[in-house]
């Protein structure tokens, strides 16, 4: 229990004042955190879509999509699937046609490889010199027996001295070789695609992700809690009866809430949006079993989290004259 000794400042008697809080128990804590986690994952999430939208939908975004789409398309390497209204690597449009036999498929991946060669004709002898070199890899064999040979003249041909199924060469060699090597070498030989790619990149890196997590945090931990500004309850200590006391016992002021509200922002959550969660996982180990029972932010402002069940967290002392002074009304009994 924690006591905290007020003068009286208007009483004639001249006696103090004892206010007495119980520390929030950690299982008051923990529903509050998930009650206050559930509702921040919601409201993220539904900001994050609504800023992902907004963003997408931007002109120099749809231009920048649209000269990557036009880039991938020209490679040969990505098709335009109709039915689901967007660009798709080959190897994921193969594997959607279960309408299309396996000797059809390897013609369909044939083409568009050599196709790409053909789309980077500066690139062209250095791409089908590695093509080569893959298809006679010591590694690329099945059941010990390589897929592709020379023959007399020098040209790499099929293995026709053992049967080797078709579906086996587009599933172990044409697929490899697009999903492994060939997009890698469109990101890189193609120009201006890695700049497009980086542009989408830091749209959600640095701007959709971070917003949502700085608007759902600053919603759900800062304003809520300065409606509910005696003891700047979140819904989550709403719901548990759970309030904020500073080192007088008395309720912390706005300045000491917002100093523990950046810390909690920058050095815990975003922090962890990077960290994998570490110094959150460090702030609730704090919280259960440091001495006073306070997380990080809690302990760099000296806060502590109180059991309001049946108690009253004051804004002053004056606030707790106030109740000390109120006129008792007296029990009338008729007789």
């Amino acid at each position: 229990m924690m006591k905290n000794e007020t003068p009286n400042i208007n009483n004639n008697d001249n006696k103090k004042i004892e206010i007495s809080y119980y520390a929030a128990r950690f299982s008051q804590k923990v529903g509050a955190i998930m009650v206050d986690f559930i509702t921040f994952l919601l409201l993220a999430l539904a900001i994050f879509v609504g800023l992902k939208e907004i963003v997408e939908n931007s002109s120099y975004y749809l231009d920048i999509n649209q000269k990557y789409d036009q880039a991938r398309l020209d490679s040969f390497l990505y098709v335009y699937n109709d039915d689901l209204e967007r660009v798709e690597d080959i190897v994921t449009y193969i594997n959607r046609r279960s309408d299309m036999a396996a000797s059809e498929k390897e013609t369909f991946l044939i083409e568009h490889i050599y196709s790409f060669f053909d789309s980077l004709p500066e690139f062209k002898a250095e791409l089908v010199e590695e093509y080569n070199n893959f298809l006679l890899d010591e590694n690329l064999v099945y059941n010990d027996e390589p897929y592709f040979i020379k023959d007399d003249n020098g040209e790499i041909i099929k293995n026709n001295n053992y049967s080797i199924p078709t579906i086996y060469y587009v599933d172990n060699v044409y697929k490899v070789y697009i999903d492994n090597i060939g997009l890698a070498q469109f990101l890189i030989k193609t120009p201006n695609v890695i700049d497009y790619q980086r542009y989408q990149s830091n749209m959600l890196l640095f701007l959709e992700l971070p917003l949502s997590l700085i608007i759902s945090t600053t919603i759900v931990f800062y304003i809520v809690p300065l409606i509910f500004y005696r003891g700047h309850k979140t819904l989550g200590r709403l719901a548990f009866k759970i309030g904020l006391v500073d080192h007088r016992n008395l309720n912390v002021k706005f300045l000491r809430f917002t100093i523990r509200f950046l810390i909690f922002l920058f050095l815990e959550v975003l922090l962890s949006a990077v960290t994998f969660c570490i110094p959150l996982i460090v702030s609730i180990s704090m919280s259960a079993f440091s001495k006073k029972r306070q997380n990080f932010h809690d302990y760099m402002v000296d806060v502590r989290e109180v059991d309001t069940y049946g108690s009253k967290i004051y804004l002053d002392k004056f606030d707790i004259l106030k109740d000390y002074n109120k006129p008792k009304l007296k029990d009338f009994h008729l007789k």
